[in-house]
């Protein structure tokens, strides 16, 4: 099997998910990028949505993490793309508890927005990238609520330990557990 052929994931959930370091979050993204190309090269283009979850590409003390699909498919604007005008690093930026959830709790908003905007539009294929924004603090029955009105649906997530610090809010442990139940709801969960 070609996993690089949309074809291989029509009618099915699935979820790509990597590790923080040695580009592995830059390296799920080109694979969902190259599945969206695939899926558009093969006329699926007025049937796809896709939701930017990833924040603006950042690097903090010489680690790159993640980046948007924009960096590797011209023209987004041509197709269903949903993106918030602000996506936070919570675990970067924030210099204390508060900021972190501060920042967790916008991205949750601004996050479920996208998701409702896709619900109030739904088409038959749906690609979000970096769902661990999302569930930092938002809920696992709203994405539900969204994967269920497409009939193909491909995310990408990190599942790891992330290397800077939540304070201790619970954000990371919330977010694995997340990740691990979704896990569960999917049909194939590719690791990279």
């Amino acid at each position: 099997m070609n996993e690089n052929r949309f074809d291989n994931y029509t009618g099915k959930n699935t979820l790509i998910v990597g590790g923080i370091l040695n580009d592995n979050s830059i390296n799920r993204t080109i694979f969902l990028a190259n599945l969206i190309k695939d899926a558009i090269d093969n006329d699926y283009g007025n049937r796809i949505s896709i939701i930017e979850m990833c924040p603006d590409k950042t690097s903090f003390k010489n680690v790159k993490f993640a980046a948007q699909l924009s960096e590797y498919i011209d023209n987004l604007d041509e197709f269903n793309y949903i993106k918030p005008e602000l996506v936070h690093w919570p675990r970067i930026y924030a210099n204390n508890p508060k900021d972190a959830i501060k920042l967790s709790v916008e991205n949750s908003r601004n996050l479920i927005e996208c998701l409702d905007k896709y619900r109030k539009r739904p088409t038959k294929i749906l690609f979000i990238n970096e769902l661990n924004f999302y569930l930092h603090m938002g809920t696992m029955h709203w994405l539900m609520k969204a994967i269920d009105k497409s009939t193909s649906f491909i995310g990408t997530c990190f599942r790891s330990k992330f290397p800077y610090s939540d304070y201790n809010t619970g954000i990371s442990r919330r977010e694995r557990r997340l990740i691990d139940k979704l896990t569960h709801k999917v049909d194939n969960v590719i690791t990279l």
